[in-house]
């Protein structure tokens, strides 16, 4: 077996960090299952300690093969290895898993590591280009050669912006397979509304899905659900809240809690103060259970696009960010000499953000009014406005839309026969209450729709299937 020595500390110490490889290795050992998460960064690669990546290909090999992976089985697989040895063997493990970064951090801590890695990458080929240069018989064409390749050679590291071989696509590939296969979904967000996730089986890292739909169709409502959703099953979450303030949302959310413990407290009652001393207290109850969420919010300031990937980025490196919701669309602001080239450069910055941050992005998008000229009100996805970029760049766009608003519209007059009472009377009560979740597009499935609940004074969606 080949043998490895461990990193002194002291040498390059601006190039890597012995801190955050302990704490990536400390919690991998205590959840190997995140080591994919960590490998499609870079990998092996992020370590400068030779021991430490040592140990990072042991804690990967284990949990793909499905093995156990944990300080003891680990001990035991690099019992041999004299650098490991030498860093204290089993007893280096426990310490390091004893003083462990949060699962919600890896991927953070790993995103640093992949930028020191970068950093180590460039220092080494401009050192091997600068010593080419003194060599006669280099050509100044070849050694340009070389360190262009050197530098091509960094996106595999970190970032997907640069080529990606095949290689790298199939293992990542399977990676994603063999997770589907053993029932792994902690890569993907799901919605937390059960007759959604029958048609999409979660949003996925890198892709942008838009949520449409005309004022008072319960949009907002279904993407501060999900967001609640997805931070209670301990996915961190940001939220750029560009029409309402993050106290505004929060207030919606306190509503949400209310429901689902069972005593709602509409949000428009906490505005105004109109509760009853059991609700009010019932509210504060709710709050620390509320405040503890791993959501964040972006507030009107972060509008911009390269502000809001600031903002965004920020929030990643502080947590271990899976989604970002953006409220909505139309509100961001990009360079552009016409509306529809803005609206064409946000598109582009979504998508960008998606990939780029390998989070799933949900982007709330108003609609047309034309919908409204017509008999059907349900959307079609000619109903995006001002840009078909929106619609080419989505992975998926869902539509909400509830028949209960339109049925309101059309209460009979006065002097309407008792007959059109009786049955507007009947199809307001089927229609109360229901929201159709509609799947117009989905980039790696079928279409269709979700047929759920909502209660929007409460913020409150769940699923319920009806006829």
């Amino acid at each position: 077996m080949n043998t490895v020595t461990p990193i002194r500390e002291g040498t390059d110490a601006v190039m890597h960090s012995i801190e955050a490889e302990q704490g990536i290795l400390g919690g991998l050992l205590l959840a190997p299952e995140l080591s994919g998460a960590v490998d499609r960064l870079g990998g092996a690669d992020l370590f400068h300690d030779p021991v430490h990546a040592l140990i990072f290909s042991t804690i990967c090999a284990k949990s793909r093969a499905g093995e156990l992976s944990d300080v003891v089985t680990v001990g035991l697989a690099l019992e041999d290895q004299p650098g490991f040895a030498e860093l204290g063997g089993p007893r280096y493990l426990v310490r390091m898993a004893g003083a462990s970064i949060g699962p919600n951090a890896i991927k953070g801590y790993a995103e640093a590591l992949a930028e020191l890695a970068r950093k180590r990458q460039i220092q080494a080929a401009i050192s091997a280009a600068t010593a080419d240069l003194a060599r006669a018989d280099m050509k100044a064409s070849d050694v340009s050669a070389r360190l262009e390749a050197a530098m091509l050679a960094m996106g595999q590291i970190g970032d997907s912006s640069g080529p990606v071989s095949m290689l790298r696509a199939v293992k990542e590939s399977l990676d994603m397979v063999q997770a589907a296969y053993q029932g792994d979904f902690t890569h993907v967000v799901k919605s937390g509304i059960a007759p959604l996730d029958s048609i999409i089986p979660g949003f996925f890292p890198g892709e942008l899905t838009l949520l449409g739909g005309r004022p008072a169709m319960g949009k907002s409502a279904v993407a501060l659900s999900i967001a609640l959703n997805a931070a209670r099953a301990g996915h961190g979450v940001a939220i750029a809240s560009l029409e309402m303030t993050p106290e505004g949302m929060a207030m919606r959310a306190l509503s949400e809690a209310t429901a689902a413990a069972g005593k709602a407290v509409a949000y428009t009652d906490m505005r105004r103060g109109r509760m009853a001393e059991d609700e009010f207290r019932h509210v504060y109850e709710q709050a620390h259970a509320v405040s503890s969420l791993p959501i964040y919010f972006l507030p009107r300031k972060f509008a911009d696009a390269g502000s809001m990937l600031s903002g965004v980025r920020q929030i990643a490196r502080a947590s271990g960010l899976k989604l970002l919701i953006v409220d909505y669309a139309q509100l961001m602001t990009a360079q552009g000499r016409s509306r529809y080239e803005q609206i064409t450069a946000i598109s582009l910055a979504l998508k960008g953000m998606a990939v780029s941050l390998n989070i799933p992005v949900i982007a709330l998008s108003q609609l047309s009014r034309k919908i409204e000229e017509r008999d059907d009100k349900r959307p079609v996805m000619s109903d995006l406005r001002e840009s078909g970029q929106l619609e080419q760049d989505a992975d998926n766009i869902l539509f909400c839309y509830r028949p209960e608003y339109y049925l309101g519209q059309a209460e009979p007059t006065p002097e309407d026969s008792a007959e059109a009472h009786a049955k507007w009377h009947a199809n307001m009560d089927a229609a109360r209450g229901r929201l159709e979740i509609i799947v117009a597009k989905q980039r790696m499935g079928e279409t269709g729709t979700a047929r759920c609940r909502c209660a929007l004074a409460t913020n409150s969606v769940w699923g319920d299937d009806f006829g």
